[in-house]
């Protein structure tokens, strides 16, 4: 009896047995596929981090921090698939010389100094190295599912923060918080029923098996390494981000090539969002010529409260009167104060990112042929901790570039 039913629960499990087997085609398939989407995905964070601040109204720290996050999913996956292509096609190449070399190593036929070795078999290598990528596919897996979880809940977050208006330090303490939270319920506490719960989920089983199989530090200390290993990667996709800081003058390095080209829009790519101001050209020959200034949702915010709290700042600059966004801003020509009218100003969309701008005519009807420089500065309010007060800021090169002048 015991025979007949050892021999059924043979058969029943040769199906997971031969599935196992042919698993290498659904992994390279899954992690072809996946690296072709991962590898545009930086671009669109990058964009994302950009809408945060110019539309959303986002502090750009706030923006910046979730950038980072989203960053670092997306080079996490970018590394543990791209690895386990390279792994697939070690193992590839080994499975084909165990097909061609059988009987593996022949000592005779090797030089002296190479037959009194003992060699690895071809199949043996295939199997380990099999394993090996069966353990790196199953990987991205688990942490997916933790990413999903705290993607979700961050999502959740920020439309709290944009329908309540919201300060983000009070949105970013409680999403910090909840991970801390979570961290500390899962690593110390008495068991409970949410517990042994959790423990049957996805995510606590393949977290075990790894743990239980592998060692209790191994996990903990790859997934560390691979989280280091993508900083190099998000400073890279990061580079341009810190000309979209609204609240910030321009860096030496921002004023200087190749950052010059954000400020034309003849050379400025048609996809891509430009973060302060620009002309429609290097060269100018008209007399009255567009200037495009983009737009941020917080300029919004900070007209009301320097109009409320903030008139004697305003006052010691001369800055005058705030009647609209642009009234945050003024305009040196050569540093020669200019001013534009408010009639001389409308509001635009960008024709490919659908971006938000002003544009305004600008005179230089004055200027002799040649090299001038427009320098703009702003005023604006940085929001203080909750229990902080709001901040009063002047920025005297808050943009500046050149333009040629030609008849």
């Amino acid at each position: 009896m015991s025979e007949q039913t050892g021999q059924i629960e043979e058969e029943d499990s040769s199906w997971l047995r031969n599935l196992q087997k042919n698993s290498w085609e659904p992994e390279v398939i899954i992690s072809g596929i996946s690296l072709a989407f991962i590898f545009a995905f930086p671009a669109e964070v990058y964009k994302f981090a950009i809408v945060l601040v110019q539309d959303i109204g986002l502090d750009f720290i706030g923006a910046w921090l979730v950038f980072i996050y989203l960053s670092i999913i997306v080079n996490v996956f970018k590394i543990f698939f791209t690895v386990h292509l390279i792994l697939r096609f070690a193992w590839a190449g080994l499975l084909g010389l165990s097909y061609a070399f059988p009987k593996g190593v022949i000592n005779e036929n090797l030089f002296k100094v190479g037959k009194d070795y003992e060699y690895a078999k071809p199949s043996d290598m295939v199997l380990k190295l099999e394993r090996i990528c069966s353990m790196a596919f199953a990987f991205p897996l688990m942490m997916g599912i933790i990413f999903l979880i705290f993607t979700s809940y961050l999502g959740f977050l920020l439309a709290i923060y944009k329908f309540f208006d919201l300060d983000f330090f009070l949105i970013y303490l409680i999403f910090m918080a909840s991970l801390i939270g979570f961290a500390l319920f899962s690593a110390i506490g008495k068991k409970s029923k949410l517990k042994a719960w959790m423990a049957k989920s996805l995510f606590s089983t393949i977290q075990a098996l790894y743990q239980s199989n592998l060692g209790k530090w191994y996990i903990l200390g790859y997934t560390i390494f691979i989280f280091l290993f993508t900083i190099p990667f998000i400073i890279s996709d990061s580079k341009d981000l810190f000309l979209f800081s609204n609240i910030s003058n321009l860096s030496e390095q921002s004023l200087d090539w190749p950052y010059q080209s954000w400020h034309f829009e003849d050379k400025i790519d048609k996809q891509e969002r430009f973060p302060r101001a620009m002309l429609k050209s290097e060269e100018i020959k008209e007399d009255l010529t567009p200037i495009t200034l983009s737009y941020y949702e917080m300029d919004s915010k900070n007209l009301k409260i320097l109009q409320e709290k903030f008139k004697p700042d305003l006052d010691s600059l001369g800055w005058g009167t705030l009647n609209s966004d642009i009234d945050l801003y003024r305009f040196y020509l050569n540093d020669s104060l200019v001013f534009i009218e408010e009639s001389k100003w409308r509001k635009i969309a960008m024709r490919d990112t659908r971006q938000r701008a002003y544009q305004g005519l600008l005179d230089i009807s004055h200027l002799e042929n040649g090299v001038h420089e427009i320098r703009i500065e702003k005023i604006f309010v940085v929001g203080g901790l909750p229990f902080m007060d709001d901040l009063f800021r002047y920025r005297k090169e808050w943009d500046k570039f050149t333009f040629f002048k030609s008849k």
